[in-house]
């Protein structure tokens, strides 16, 4: 007579082992694709390393460069350039002040003055800085002076008659545009503006060719416009 109890336990314990060794394969599936991935990040490790180790004298030499070319460049900031075909002695504005060719300024010497750009020597170590244009055109040829303020700056309140009498007495000979930096952050970026009030000569072509920082007297302005080769 068939014991049928015997039979469903002898089924029970066939299912539980088969049970046991499908999980037992899985798990040593899971280690295998864990070894694995473990040996292919150590084999990038090692590649990583040994391209490092080749070329780590070159990147040295490049990061050095880079640093010391960033140290050199802040330690002067051009900011004008007062240059005419036959000046035999063009004039530079850096760190605020009047430089000329074979001037040092601190310890980096004035190479050269260009129309556009001045070369700068520190230590045998040559770089220079370029006025870029900003395209501040007007569409009728002429030179522009614009002024980057904020109606809540004290000193850029103060530019504001003078600006207004500039525009009504030389208008057929400069253009001035104003724009508030703190209402329009983007165009304080676009022009680097460090402090204000700003402003900044534009010559008929759009270049610029002169900075200032801060309170700027009408006759300074005007000295200004003359130097640069302004006919007022």
């Amino acid at each position: 007579m068939l014991n049928f109890d015997r039979i469903a336990d002898k089924f029970d314990k066939d299912q539980q082992r088969a049970n046991n060794s499908e999980i037992q394969t899985q798990a040593v599936k899971k280690n295998n694709k864990s070894s694995l991935y473990v040996l292919l990040l150590g084999f990038a490790v090692l590649v990583v390393a040994g391209i490092v180790y080749h070329f780590w004298p070159a990147i040295k030499d490049a990061l050095a460069t880079t640093k010391a070319a960033v140290v050199v460049n802040k330690e002067v900031s051009l900011t004008g350039i007062f240059y005419t075909e036959n000046d035999p002695d063009p004039i530079a504005m850096i760190n605020g002040k009047m430089a000329h060719e074979e001037d040092m300024i601190g310890s980096v010497r004035v190479l050269k003055i260009h129309k556009d750009k001045v070369e700068f020597e520190k230590d045998g170590r040559r770089w220079s800085q370029t006025m870029l244009a900003a395209g501040e055109t007007t569409g009728s040829d002429l030179p522009v002076l614009l002024e980057l303020g904020s109606h809540k700056c004290p000193p850029c309140r103060q530019m504001t008659p003078i600006l207004n009498e500039l525009r009504s007495e030389y208008s057929g000979k400069f253009q001035i545009k104003y724009i508030d930096v703190w209402q329009d952050r983007a165009v304080g970026e676009k022009y680097g503006v460090r402090a204000i009030p700003t402003q900044i000569f534009f010559d008929s072509k759009g270049r610029e060719v002169f900075r200032h920082v801060g309170f700027f007297p009408k006759r300074d302005i005007l000295d200004t416009w003359k130097k640069i080769g302004i006919k007022l």
